[in-house]
């Protein structure tokens, strides 16, 4: 139990450092920020394809092989992905709000397993998974008209977020030494 704890303890640590960095950059970089998403995805595809075609070029015997052709179109999404960046963003509060709102949910579960083992400490747990979902469900109703300043809102809920985990962490700490 001690063990579970402890990468608990450790990985909660981390999950809310690195909310807090990635929700202060969006904020203060919103556009840098999107912009370097859509150059990592497109260069993403972009080298999975090229790989591919290599290695459908290398193992040709009677004919291009279908890594070949895979290859291709993956160069093709790659294409659209970095030509059709703003029409796909327009997208991601969609994913980004399911994203949350499915992480919120089994927090939730989490939570309400916590409630033997953590004793009267495991509402900060059902606090978090609360803010989870609901940030999930303000994404998908996606009020916002434009794209960078859901993007800000979203690095600010990050930075909530990450504030919440290391409550949550030091609780998990304060726990653990409580009972040892």
């Amino acid at each position: 139990m001690e063990t579970l704890i402890k990468r608990l303890e450790r990985s909660t640590f981390i999950q809310a450092a690195l909310y807090v960095i990635i929700g202060l950059l969006i904020v203060l970089y919103p556009r840098v920020f999107f912009d370097a998403i859509v150059y990592l995805v497109a260069a993403y595809f972009a080298i999975i394809g090229l790989v591919a075609i290599v290695q459908g070029l290398r193992h040709k015997r009677d004919g291009l092989p279908a890594g070949f052709f895979l290859g291709i179109i993956y160069i093709l999404i790659a294409l659209i992905v970095f030509f059709f960046a703003e029409t796909l963003a327009s997208l991601l509060p969609i994913f980004i709000g399911a994203l949350f709102l499915f992480g919120g949910i089994i927090r939730l579960i989490q939570a309400v397993g916590f409630r033997r083992t953590i004793a009267n400490r495991w509402m900060y747990f059902m606090l978090s998974s609360l803010l989870w979902i609901g940030i999930g469900l303000l994404m998908l109703a996606n009020p916002f008209d434009s794209l960078l300043v859901l993007f800000q809102l979203f690095g600010g809920f990050l930075i909530a977020v990450g504030v919440v985990e290391w409550v949550l962490y030091f609780t998990l700490r304060s726990s653990r030494r409580q009972q040892g």
